[in-house]
């Protein structure tokens, strides 16, 4: 379980990383990512449509994702490998949401939609943090 858990752990340590560099490298060393800020409105809008909606859709499922019958399952039998591949997935369902859009911010000139989208994820991740009480909890209930 403790091999488990820090796989899980430097997982979501390198995903908080890279979001926080690009944060850094975006705001106070001044490199501009602003590779995308003249698109026209109907591709912003299509940009940003698509993106809100993955959002609404991947954050909530990564909530839930140890809920869903079929997973709790495996949770329950196989213990360390099945918290090991589906504490992954959603490590990575969160990690992709948080970095893309902080990228996306960027990228697309401080556009404040992505931003938001970017915090409200952040704001998400203390709740999958992998820690022992939390790995141990999720096998045994």
């Amino acid at each position: 379980m403790k091999k488990t858990r820090n796989t899980l752990a430097i997982v979501f340590t390198m995903i908080c990383a890279i979001s926080l560099a690009l944060y850094v490298c975006g705001d106070f060393l001044d490199i501009d990512f602003a590779v995308f800020h003249n698109v026209d409105k109907n591709t912003m809008f299509t940009v940003q449509t698509i993106d809100i909606l993955l959002s609404l859709a991947i954050v909530p499922l990564a909530l839930y994702l140890f809920r869903i019958p079929k997973i709790h399952s495996d949770l329950l039998t196989l213990k360390a490998p099945a918290l090991c591949k589906w504490g992954l997935l959603r490590l990575l369902m969160l990690g992709t949401i948080l970095v893309g859009n902080t990228l996306l911010y960027y990228l697309f000139g401080f556009e404040p939609t992505f931003g938001y989208l970017a915090i409200i994820t952040a704001m998400v991740m203390p709740f999958v943090v992998p820690t022992m009480k939390r790995c141990v909890v999720e096998t045994t209930s």
